[in-house]
């Protein structure tokens, strides 16, 4: 079977790209299993949907893989429906929450032939056998499919509860080089531990899933209990990524790294054990350090070991600075945390990020004003994002059965991203819940002196404007002779007389604009 593996790009054009874990561990899982396949990445090549569709147009696969997360739905569905009027004989298995949280209308409204629900290494596998020996794709757990016209939901497939047997990932599929020289754009004055300014950034998965269920977080919908890797493990992943890439920095990219002390105390002590020089950072919760039923002087010792082991930065999202948002988000976290734990990592020489959200049905001039005083309070300046119902959630459902949402094919073709104001089922307009969350956005900037520029406050605009093709704006011919292409990416493979031909049109074109 000839096979198209596809890595999307949310953010078209964007200055940073990072290396996609998710797929990564795919086609590593099945490339172990046999199977060969080409690999078209959209999000380091920057391609835009023109490109996409002349791409479609000249190459035929027996079976394309994609995912995404489900704020991608819209560009995802063209996609797929692309994909199949293009090749109707294409069969498309579509993974992570974009098709698995909600398996039936993507179904319904798209031509895939195949959602996978949940973790999809053993399920995409199992897919592909299926497909390779003619099989029942009734036999495979974790799936949804059209048969006869209805679909049909296999068994729920359980995670992996020992997540250190997954293969280590094949980097060598992917052109490192290219994401590393993206990989940490916007990092200017960032020195490492040994002097450098010049990080040369890995991902590295040490956890899946999280141990709380969050009201407005998506990742709730794969249903799976928390599990991490070994420090060994993880270790040995590290350690390839030093001697064969030149790693020397590793982004924890999980949803939560740690859930106790115990456990990055325990990693903290295996990296300085280890000897390996690099430094990191991770994702936690506010609790982890800033949570009292740990003494003080044990959290101020484990974060001094942190910081020894090489971690420069964590993130963790205080969401709200009022009580009263925080229940309804069921964090069960107080503000104190936050602020005692910017504080431990202060002085153990950690930075802090966070990210906050607003939006919540309870929000209110003073609430939206209490977030930014905790802010302030604790001298970080946070993400700045917006309430946004996602399928499976808490908050998807309330904001269904008060009437927010009706038809949910036309609400996830509208979203975008959460720094955008999507839903708004606040008691205040939109105009002025913008208004409030710019000038507290504003004042902070002011109050910390940071110096940043009006239009970094919010990001906003989402991935409609990022994906749009436009006639204004075409994608500039590259010369193959002079394209150092990574051996899976066949993405650009027009021969160099085709290149010479466009360039003469184009040439053309401009002399007769001139005249």
């Amino acid at each position: 079977m000839k096979i198209l593996a596809v890595n999307p790009a949310l953010r078209l054009g964007s200055e940073t790209k990072y290396l996609p874990t998710g797929l990564a561990y795919i086609l590593t899982y099945i490339e172990a299993g046999g199977y060969e396949f080409d690999l078209l990445d959209i999000d380091i090549n920057d391609y835009d949907d023109q490109f996409i569709e002349e791409y479609l147009q000249e190459h035929r696969y027996d079976i394309v893989l994609i995912g995404s997360i489900v704020t991608h739905y819209a560009w995802v569905k063209w996609f797929v429906n692309n994909v199949k009027n293009k090749n109707p004989k294409t069969k498309i298995i579509v993974g992570n929450s974009v098709g698995g949280s909600i398996p039936e209308t993507f179904l319904h409204k798209t031509s895939a032939d195949v959602v996978v629900i949940g973790e999809g290494e053993v399920t995409c596998l199992e897919v592909l056998d299926a497909y390779q020996q003619g099989t029942s794709l009734n036999n495979v757990d974790g799936i949804a499919y059209v048969e006869d016209g209805s679909v049909v939901q296999t068994d729920r497939r359980k995670g992996l509860k020992k997540i250190d047997e997954f293969p280590i990932i094949n980097w060598d599929i992917f052109d490192v080089e290219r994401y590393f020289s993206k990989s940490y754009a916007g990092a200017e004055g960032l020195v490492l531990s040994d002097g450098n300014t010049h990080p040369r950034v890995m991902p590295v998965v040490s956890a899946r899933g999280c141990v709380f269920k969050c009201t407005f977080c998506h990742y709730v919908y794969w249903n799976d209990p928390y599990r991490y890797r070994t420090p060994e493990n993880i270790l040995i992943e590290i350690k390839r990524n030093i001697e064969r890439y030149g790693a020397n920095y590793i982004n924890f990219w999980d949803d939560l790294s740690f859930g106790s002390l115990k456990q990055v105390e325990r990693l903290a002590d295996a990296i300085i054990d280890s000897g390996l020089k690099f430094n990191w950072n991770a994702a936690v919760r506010v609790d982890l350090f800033g949570n009292p039923k740990y003494p003080l002087a044990e959290r101020k010792i484990v974060a001094k070991k942190v910081r020894e082991s090489g971690c420069l930065a964590l993130g963790f999202s205080l969401e709200s600075g009022d009580p009263g948002i925080l229940d309804m988000m069921e964090k069960k976290i107080e503000p104190q945390y936050f602020l005692d734990q910017v504080d431990i990592l202060r002085e153990a020489g950690i930075s802090s990020s966070t990210s906050v959200v607003f939006g919540y049905p309870l929000e209110t001039k003073e609430t939206i004003k209490s977030t930014f005083d905790m802010c302030f309070q604790a001298r970080v300046y946070p993400s700045i994002g917006f309430l946004l119902p996602l399928p499976s959630t808490k908050m998807y459902q309330w904001a269904w059965d008060n009437g927010y949402i009706t038809d949910e094919d036309k609400y996830l073709e509208s979203i975008t991203e959460r720094q955008d104001i999507c839903l708004n089922m606040t008691d205040l307009p939109d105009a002025e819940v913008m208004g409030l969350i710019s000038e507290g956005a504003e004042q902070l900037n002011r109050k910390l002196e940071l110096g940043l520029e009006d239009g970094s406050l919010i990001r906003t605009g989402g991935y409609r404007k990022h994906t749009k093709s436009t006639a204004d704006d075409p994608k500039p011919l590259l010369d193959p002779e002079k394209i150092e292409r990574h051996e899976n990416d066949i993405s650009f493979n027009y021969s160099q007389a085709l290149f010479e031909q466009k360039l003469g049109d184009q040439v053309a074109q401009e002399s007769e604009e001139v005249l």
